[in-house]
């Protein structure tokens, strides 16, 4: 059991580690909704430990994106989104100390907006970088 445990670990490891960034995205965000949902659940049916431990999970993402902005590149798109995240943080921080699913649907409605547009960007970055020809390959300019 441990040996097939530890190659799942190696194989999820080697599959995020060469992954498509826009890939990774998209499935964070999609983990982070699964997580919220799961949270709102679980406060409808009164299972408070659980829900602490899945609006960690979700929490933890949505901090990692905080962490991930690159301000240099894009400020002001950086600045608003991180006013989006923290807002989400604070929701759920909320939800959690409350136990109340109210604060989160917000977080819900934002984390579902938010991977839709990067959905779409992703889809057309990969189809622009699909487009150029590869250096060497006889197609360069």
């Amino acid at each position: 059991m441990y040996k097939a445990t530890y190659q799942q670990q190696r194989y999820r490891q080697t599959e995020v580690e060469t992954a498509n960034p826009g890939r990774v995205l998209i499935t964070l965000y999609d983990a982070a909704i699964r997580f919220v949902r799961l949270a709102i659940q679980q406060i409808e049916e009164g299972n408070i430990p659980a829900k602490g431990v899945t609006l960690g999970r979700a929490y933890a993402i949505i901090a990692e994106f905080i962490h991930a902005l690159d301000h240099e590149k894009a400020p002001e798109l950086c600045r608003n989104l991180e006013a989006i995240y923290n807002f989400m943080l604070e929701q759920m921080a909320e939800a959690n100390s409350k136990v109340d699913k109210e604060p989160l649907l917000p977080v819900l409605s934002y984390l579902t907006d938010l991977r839709e547009t990067w959905s779409q960007a992703v889809a057309i970055a990969n189809k622009e970088n699909a487009q150029m020809p590869v250096a060497g390959s006889g197609n360069a300019l």
